[in-house]
């Protein structure tokens, strides 16, 4: 498919926004404590893994025609990959350390699975309701995908709320009220998007998607980073 000048310039302005917003979380992470620079890990990865799959779009790849309508499916394995890793590097943020193994061990280990698993497959029957192009049964994979991601949120309010640190809750929820925010913008311009309704244009969907992409990735990575950085300064002058 051959895109027009204006939703080029948009997906090359993502590529920028996603590679710089990588560059940034890496650079704050050098000036974190040995210890605290693991949480840089996934957010950074997040950025890198966007950049390339805007890249794609960008040079015309990516991009599957289904009833007369391009799907870019590049940006659905972005999500499939980048999605969980954000959901890791926030839970990661939350839950206080462990003492020992046991239980607690596989309790956490089972809230983890939970999540991400729940993500994963809202990512992927999202993916299926966009290939099924003009079938009505686009929806019914709508709504499948919209029920998981209610369950991803019900598990980052609910069941792993009671084994977060004291200490880092306060981040925690801010992030989480964050990203919950701009999450919700995902399935709403789906229903008004070329895949849903049709209310908007390409070019409209493609640069609400590229802003809301950049702020859930980039704007979110650099506030957790920044964050871990304003709690270790504390936690060292204290």
């Amino acid at each position: 498919m051959e895109l027009t000048s204006s939703q080029e310039l948009i997906l090359w302005l993502g590529t920028a926004g996603m590679a710089a917003g990588a560059a940034i979380i890496a650079a704050i992470g050098f000036s974190l404590p040995n210890h605290q620079r693991h949480h840089v890990t996934a957010s950074f990865f997040v950025c890198a893994i966007a950049a390339c799959a805007y890249l794609a779009m960008a040079t015309g790849s990516g991009v599957w025609m289904v009833d007369d309508q391009p799907v870019y499916y590049a940006r659905y394995l972005d999500w499939l990959v980048t999605t969980p890793l954000l959901l890791l590097g926030l839970l990661t943020v939350g839950f206080a350390p462990l003492t020992g193994g046991g239980e607690a061990g596989r309790t956490r280990n089972g809230l983890i699975g939970w999540v991400l698993g729940a993500d994963v497959l809202m990512i992927a029957t999202g993916l299926v309701a966009s290939l099924r192009g003009d079938s009505s049964d686009r929806w019914i994979w709508y709504a499948i995908s919209l029920v998981f991601f209610l369950l991803v949120l019900w598990g980052l309010f609910g069941p792993v709320k009671q084994h977060l640190d004291a200490k880092m809750t306060p981040l925690y929820t801010k992030l989480l009220g964050i990203l919950t925010i701009l999450w919700v913008i995902y399935p709403i311009l789906w229903v008004l998007g070329t895949e849903g309704t049709g209310a908007i244009g390409l070019t409209g969907e493609i640069l609400v998607f590229a802003v809301i992409d950049v702020l859930s990735k980039v704007g979110f990575g650099i506030l957790l980073v920044l964050g871990i950085k304003s709690m270790s300064r504390s936690h060292a002058a204290a």
